[in-house]
């Protein structure tokens, strides 16, 4: 029976191929998790139907973009 070598050293994200990161939350701007705001797709210019979160817009869905506003001052 082969025994086992132990590492004591921290895996890297090139040894541990299977780590999950989180996507970076910029923390320029405050976000309002109750304000719902109108997105469109980036990619494809495709405007969502219904308003999402404004959370949403924190770096967590990259590929969505607020909507310009039509008012003036806005």
């Amino acid at each position: 029976m082969a025994t086992r070598t132990q590492v004591t050293e921290p895996a890297t994200p090139s040894e541990a191929p299977d780590a999950v990161t989180e996507p970076a939350i910029t923390e320029t701007r405050k976000f309002d998790p109750r304000k719902l705001v109108y997105v469109y797709e980036k990619d494809s210019g495709n405007k969502l139907d219904r308003p999402v979160p404004e959370t949403w817009l924190d770096g967590r869905f990259p590929q969505l973009s607020e909507t310009p506003s039509s008012k003036a001052g806005k």
